[in-house]
C-alpha cells in the first residue's frame, strides 16, 4: 500500500482537520504548502471554521487579520 498523506485526503476531509485547530496553529498552516494557503483562504472554509471556533467578534476581527495577505507580508518579511 502506497504511503498516505494529508495531500491525498479529499479536500472536505482536508478542510475538517484543518478547522479543527485553533487559530495559532491554523496561521503556521498558510505557511506549509501553496495547496493548504489556498484551501485555507477560501471563503468556504473560512467559513466553516468561523462557524466553529469563532464566538465573538473580536475572534472574527482576528481571523480576518491573519487571513489577510497584507498583514502577513508584513509579519513574515519585515
Amino acid at each position: 500500500m502506497e504511503n498516505p498523506n494529508f495531500d491525498t485526503l479529499p479536500e472536505h476531509l482536508q478542510m475538517e482537520i484543518l478547522s479543527r485547530l485553533p487559530l495559532k496553529a491554523m496561521g503556521r498552516c498558510l505557511c506549509i504548502s501553496k495547496q493548504w494557503e489556498s484551501l485555507i483562504r477560501s471563503q468556504e472554509f473560512r467559513a466553516l471554521y468561523s462557524s466553529r471556533w469563532m464566538t465573538d467578534d473580536l475572534s472574527k476581527a482576528l481571523l480576518d487579520l491573519l487571513l489577510d495577505r497584507r498583514f502577513m507580508k508584513v509579519f513574515f518579511h519585515g
